[in-house]
C-alpha cells in the first residue's frame, strides 16, 4: 500500500473521460480475498471507486487508471476521495451499498478497521474488489489487485547487488515505520542481504517517504560515512531522488542510490546518472485491472483469485527509455 507524507507536490488535476463521475467527498494485503459476491452473469455498467487520498500523486495515477478503463469498457464510475480518514471512507463504503451499484474498488485507508462495512457490502451482495491495499480477515472481497509489497522489497535488494556486483556497505532508509508496506517491503530487502554475505547494512534509518526527510537523511549518512566507507543507499520508495541530487552536488559518485517508483522525477535522475535504478509500481495498469477484473467477475467470467498481482520491473539506465511517466512526486 502507498503511504506518504503530506509534504509533496500538487497533483494535476486528473482527466476524465465523458463516461467517469468524479466526486470528492472530503478530500497491504491481510485479507481473505476470493470469495466475494456470487458470480452472476450481470451487467457491469455502474462501479464506485473509494480511494484513500487522491492528494497522494501515486493515488491519482491510481484513479486515472479506472477512469480510462471505464471509458474503455462503458462503465459510469464514481471516484470518491477519503482524503486518508477510515472514519470517511467506512462512511463511502455504506452509503455506495445504499446507491446499490454493480460493484465497488476499494484502496483501504486501512486494514480491519474497514472490515465491518466490508461485510455490509458482502450482505446486499454488492460485490467488492480491493485495489492496492487489501481489508483485513473476516471481509470477503472479489480479488485484491496490486503487488506483493515483500516481492517489492526483494526487488529493490536485487537492484542493489546488480550495483554493487562485488559486494559493499548499505544503508537502508525506510518508509513509515511500522506501516505495513514497510514491514513488507523492509523483510523483502533485508532477507536478501542476508543471503549474500558480500553485502552489510551499515546502518537502518527512516524518511517516512517524504523528501524533506530524505535529504537530511543522506546528508546524515554522508556525513557520517566518508568515501570508501559506505557504497550504496536504498530507499523504499520515491523520495530516494532528493538525497541522490543532493549527494551528486557534493561528488559522492562514490555511493550508488536506490528508489522505489517511477515519477518524472525519478526518471530524470537515473537519465542524469543519480540514481542506480528504481522499481516500477504501476499505479495505472493496477487501476485499469481493478475494473477489469471487477467487471468480469460482476458478468460471470473468473478472475484470478485470491490475488492478482502485477509485474514490478527494475529500471535502470539500461532500459529508462523503454518506460514512460506521468505523474510528479
Amino acid at each position: 500500500m502507498k503511504w506518504f507524507s503530506t509534504n509533496r507536490k500538487a497533483v494535476a488535476p486528473i482527466a476524465l473521460a465523458s463516461a467517469v463521475t468524479v466526486i470528492c467527498l472530503s478530500s497491504c494485503s491481510s485479507a481473505a480475498p476470493g470469495a466475494g459476491a456470487t458470480a452472476a452473469s450481470g451487467s457491469c455498467s455502474k462501479v464506485t471507486a473509494l480511494v484513500n487520498d487522491l492528494q497522494n500523486p501515486w493515488n491519482a495515477t491510481l484513479a486515472q487508471g479506472m477512469t480510462e478503463q471505464a471509458a474503455k469498457l462503458g462503465v459510469d464510475l464514481t471516484v470518491q476521495n477519503a482524503a486518508g480518514v477510515i472514519a470517511t471512507q467506512a462512511s463511502q463504503l455504506q452509503q455506495a451499498v445504499t446507491s446499490k451499484p454493480d460493484g465497488i474498488l476499494l484502496q483501504a485507508t486501512e486494514s480491519n478497521g474497514l472490515v465491518p462495512a466490508v461485510k455490509i457490502a458482502n450482505r446486499n451482495s454488492v460485490p467488492v474488489a480491493t485495489v492496492n491495499a487489501n481489508v483485513g480477515q473476516g471481509a470477503d472481497v472479489v480479488t485484491f489487485v496490486g503487488v506483493d509489497q515483500k516481492d517489492y522489497g526483494i526487488a529493490l535488494a536485487k537492484l542493489v547487488e546488480e550495483a554493487l556486483p562485488n559486494g559493499g556497505n548499505v544503508a537502508i532508509i525506510q518508509g513509515v515505520v511500522g506501516n505495513p508496506v514497510e514491514i513488507d517491503r523492509t523483510a523483502g530487502i533485508t532477507e536478501t542481504f542476508a543471503a549474500n554475505p558480500s553485502i552489510k547494512i551499515a546502518t537502518t534509518v527512516t524518511d517516512s517517504w517524504n523528501n524533506a526527510d530524505n535529504l537530511a537523511a543522506v546528508q546524515d549518512l554522508l556525513a557520517k560515512y566518508p568515501k570508501g566507507t559506505l557504497d550504496a543507499v536504498v530507499a523504499e520508495g520515491p523520495e530516494m531522488y532528493v538525497g541522490a541530487q543532493y549527494a551528486a552536488s557534493i561528488g559522492r559518485d562514490d555511493v550508488k542510490f536506490i528508489a522505489g517508483d517511477f515519477p518524472i522525477e525519478v526518471q530524470e535522475a537515473i537519465k542524469a546518472g543519480h540514481l542506480y535504478g528504481t522499481i516500477l509500481q504501476d499505479g495505472a495498469t493496477i487501476g485499469a485491472r481493478s475494473l477489469e477484473d471487477l467487471c468480469s467477475h460482476i458478468t460471470g467470467k473468473s478472475v484470478p483469485t485470491p490475488t492478482d498481482f502485477i509485474d514490478l520491473p527494475s529500471i535502470t539506465s539500461k532500459n529508462v527509455a523503454d518506460f514512460k511517466t506521468s505523474w510528479h512526486w
